[in-house]
């Protein structure tokens, strides 16, 4: 797996010295560096072997430029093009908008040693967090926060950083768990110049141009896309993730149909407990395997329930319910006797692909209402879902207080109100929300922001723990429903290719259509980890009430451990509202003790 990192430093410090401390405490991850620079300014990259990471460095201008990447070999391949025309007289501005124009998963630090700037970009479609440190007239950059904390010794955890570790609806794209430590969110670029440090909006994916197509050749476009997607992710030893659902069941099939070079393997979690019933997915991996020819290795999992199993823990608090289940099936995958080189996830589907409500806002404005009035029925609740998509319209969820409202709703009961009040919590949550202001567009500028989010905040399924766990576990995992090219075509797919019928990521049920088992093709569910939530809550309260006793939250004032332990009662009583929430509290709590403050 590739890396980053940077130090352009004060006077009477020695950047390169800075760069070798970064690429020393992230060498689990990146096993080979190339370093260049001087004195005042050094740029490094790492890779699993010297040559790729000798090629990820470059030196321009006569040793004034510097520059380092981290990007999949098809990514870099485009921006050596770029890089070379990179010139160090211009301004730092115009060579961030050089980098914008690379939409993969891209990270890249470039740094001028006679103008005193530094520009870091991170590309719109990137899973991968990158994190910077800008202080005094230096900054530091890397793709892991160890890395920064390998340089400064003196970087401490900040109580307010950790709210949207707290909070399982909030994101906070910029900010991180640790003092003065800052995340480059996906589309951005970091421009430091004079000691001081700014970010800038730099690029996005646009939608393609897809007027007067016709609806079978959409879905074709779609078909070669998602299997370039799967190229671009292949090595030679790839394996997929499989779970039963439409995603992972869809890349499964990709594969088969040229998606990548050679037959992978599959590993797929199961569960047959009766209280995990809603879990049983096995039907579906059968038939997944006897539709593809693709060996599935199944691991038990009814005993990988959150608060029960372990997992190690990483830079920052892991706010993914589910994290001890995937650690489980990381560890399986690399004691594999045949070793695995990529894992395939489907990890980014949801945030592409689901339409839900918003298609039908969308269809109703632009003029389709028999449709979006059939497609109200399929919902659980149609009346609830026809308020949703009047609110839409009319603007109500764009409403200062309406962002205010739900945001008081999602705090947990059992923060302190010194706290809610010392992070600006309810306006921090309130402004995370989707921009939802463009009537037509809804669909599309959801999945935008929630690809945002996966990104930004490293903690929604893509990126941050998953990834670097992955990768030091020996397996580097890829995301293909996550390439700028398919995100460009789907953002402009007409609403009912993502839902119809009561059936939702209609697109890409149907560019496989050929390869997927009927019964996955056909069904409308998923499965519901809210289940697994829930047994492993209710197996392992008493961890809850441990928590609720004492511990770092208590003593920094953030929980109050009295309310915590009354909302555990509800809970345990039936009223499930705040389940994530419990789970990130005793997730917090742990990290805190054996991370956070044992430094």
């Amino acid at each position: 797996m590739s890396s980053v990192a940077l130090a352009q430093v004060a006077p009477g410090r020695d950047a390169r010295a800075d760069t070798k401390l970064m690429a020393a405490a992230m060498a689990d991850r990146s096993a080979a560096w190339a370093h260049a620079g001087f004195p005042a300014v050094s740029v490094a990259a790492g890779a699993d072997d010297g040559r790729t990471a000798a090629g990820s460095v470059y030196t321009f201008t006569g040793g004034d430029l510097l520059a380092a990447v981290s990007a999949p070999a098809w990514v870099h391949r485009r921006m050596k093009v770029g890089l070379g025309e990179l010139d160090g007289a211009a301004a730092p501005e115009t060579i961030a908008a050089k980098l914008s124009t690379v939409a993969g998963d891209a990270h890249c630090v470039v740094a001028s040693r006679e103008q005193r700037w530094t520009v870091v970009y991170r590309s719109p479609m990137s899973a991968r967090p990158l994190f910077y440190f800008a202080s005094h007239g230096s900054v530091l950059v890397a793709s892991q926060i160890r890395g920064l904390r390998a340089a400064n010794s003196g970087i401490a955890v900040d109580a307010m950083g950790l709210a949207p570790f707290l909070v399982p609806s909030m994101c906070d794209p910029a900010g991180s768990a640790w003092a003065g430590v800052r995340r480059v969110p996906p589309g951005h670029a970091l421009i430091v110049r004079d000691g001081a440090a700014s970010l800038h909006r730099t690029a996005q994916i646009d939608a393609e141009q897809v007027t007067g197509l016709a609806r079978g050749e959409l879905v074709a476009e779609f078909r070669a896309r998602l299997l370039t997607a799967m190229q671009r992710c292949s090595s030679p030893t790839d394996a997929v993730l499989l779970s039963g659902g439409i995603d992972s069941a869809s890349l499964a099939a990709a594969a088969m149909a040229g998606g990548l070079h050679r037959r992978p393997r599959a590993f797929a979690l199961t569960y047959s407990a009766g209280e995990l019933a809603a879990c049983d997915e096995r039907r579906y991996v059968d038939a997944v395997e006897r539709a593809t020819g693709i060996p599935v290795d199944r691991l038990a999992a009814d005993t990988l329930l959150p608060l029960a199993a372990e997992y190690p823990f990483g830079d920052e608090p892991e706010a993914w319910t589910y994290a001890g289940r995937n650690w489980a099936m990381l560890r399986r995958i690399a004691a594999d006797p045949d070793p695995v080189g990529s894992v395939v996830a489907g990890e980014g589907g949801d945030e592409l692909l689901l339409g839900q409500v918003f298609t039908v806002a969308d269809r109703r404005v632009n003029g389709d209402t028999d449709g979006a009035r059939a497609e109200l029925v399929t919902f659980p609740d149609p009346a609830g879902a026809a308020r949703v998509v009047d609110g839409l319209i009319a603007g109500d969820y764009e409403r200062r207080g309406t962002r205010v409202m739900r945001a008081l709703g999602d705090i947990p009961p059992w923060l302190s109100q010194t706290y809610i009040s010392a992070c600006g919590l309810v306006d921090r949550i309130a402004d995370g929300y989707p921009t939802l202001s463009e009537p037509g567009q809804f669909t599309t500028a959801y999945s935008r922001a929630l690809i945002g989010e996966a990104g930004a905040a490293g903690r929604v399924h893509c990126g941050g723990w998953w990834e670097d766990t992955a990768r030091r576990a020996g397996v580097r995992v890829t995301y293909p429903f996550l390439d700028p090219d398919l995100a460009a075509l789907t953002w402009a797919l007409p609403p009912e290719m993502l839902r119809e019928h009561g059936i939702e990521k209609v697109v890409l049920r149907d560019a496989l259509a050929a390869e997927l088992p009927a019964a996955v093709a056909a069904r409308r569910d998923k499965a519901d980890a809210r289940v697994l939530m829930h047994a492993g809550l209710t197996r392992a309260a008493s961890s809850i009430r441990t928590v609720a006793a004492g511990g770092p939250l208590v003593d920094r004032a953030v929980i109050d451990g009295d309310k915590l332990a009354a909302a555990l009662d509800d809970y345990l009583a039936g009223q499930h509202d705040h389940g994530p929430a419990l789970w990130a509290t005793v997730a917090v709590n742990s990290w805190l003790e054996h991370v956070g403050e044992s430094q």
